[in-house]
């Protein structure tokens, strides 16, 4: 399980984006992405629409990639699990303050306004 070392939330009239860094030693980090294009979302055929999930190192073909959005997010504690149509991530949120757990429990809100994907907040 990975660990997150800080995460960073950006909120525009364009986008919405939660990104994760993901330690993974000697001070390195990859960055996991959950990032909804609402600027042009509406011109996209249906299947592409939603918030993408998206890993650094994650080998998926460009198809895929453009369709790997969030089925399911849940919270257990400080660990979050993420499922998109194509992958899955589980990460350990234990060095973030309860603050900005909650601030991307809100985010998530915002980033399901039209139901595209499961939550369950604990």
């Amino acid at each position: 399980m990975d660990i997150v070392s800080f995460m960073n939330i950006e909120e525009t009239d364009k986008d919405l984006i939660i990104s994760f860094a993901l330690d993974i030693g000697d001070g390195y980090i990859k960055t996991l992405l959950l990032h909804r294009t609402l600027f042009f979302e509406f011109i996209m055929p249906e299947e592409e629409r939603g918030t993408k999930v998206s890993l650094a190192d994650l080998e998926l073909d460009i198809e895929k990639e453009q369709m790997n959005t969030l089925e399911y997010v849940s919270f257990d504690d400080k660990v979050m699990k993420i499922t998109a149509r194509f992958s899955s991530h589980e990460i350990n949120l234990r060095k973030l303050q309860v603050e900005e757990i909650d601030q991307i429990k809100e985010s998530l809100i915002k980033h399901n306004f039209d139901d595209r994907f499961e939550i369950k907040l604990k």
